[in-house]
């Protein structure tokens, strides 16, 4: 017998938050979001920021989502990045930012629920 899969959530958590921006250092960039799936807010998960053409050993950029699923980057050097996100029982999600110096960018990350069972 073959399992079934699901998208569907099945609880309403709490709405996720922005946070406050963040005050720059001179010469870098930042971004704000929301972590969150169409049942509310996803907290305490990482979420990456890469840069094209990175090496997979490099050091990335990590923050965490606080208990209302928001999150910052509060020191980027300019340029572009993805941020991905690996939430339990969600598909991975991710996009694309610009981060320019002395400005503060929103994002908001949205993973799919997915959960198979049977």
């Amino acid at each position: 017998m073959i399992g079934r899969c699901s998208s569907r959530v099945h609880s309403k958590g709490v709405a996720a938050r922005l946070p406050a921006a963040p005050s720059l250092r001179p010469g870098v960039g930042g971004v704000i979001g929301t972590l969150a799936d169409s049942g509310g807010a996803l907290p305490h998960y990482s979420i990456l920021a890469t840069a094209p053409g990175d090496s997979p050993d490099a050091p990335h950029a990590t923050t965490t989502a606080d208990s209302v699923g928001g999150f910052v980057f509060d020191a980027l050097q300019p340029g572009r990045y993805r941020l991905f996100v690996r939430a339990f029982a969600h598909k991975p999600d991710s996009t694309d930012v610009d981060v320019a110096r002395g400005h503060v960018d929103t994002v908001r990350l949205r993973p799919q629920f997915f959960e198979c069972v049977g």
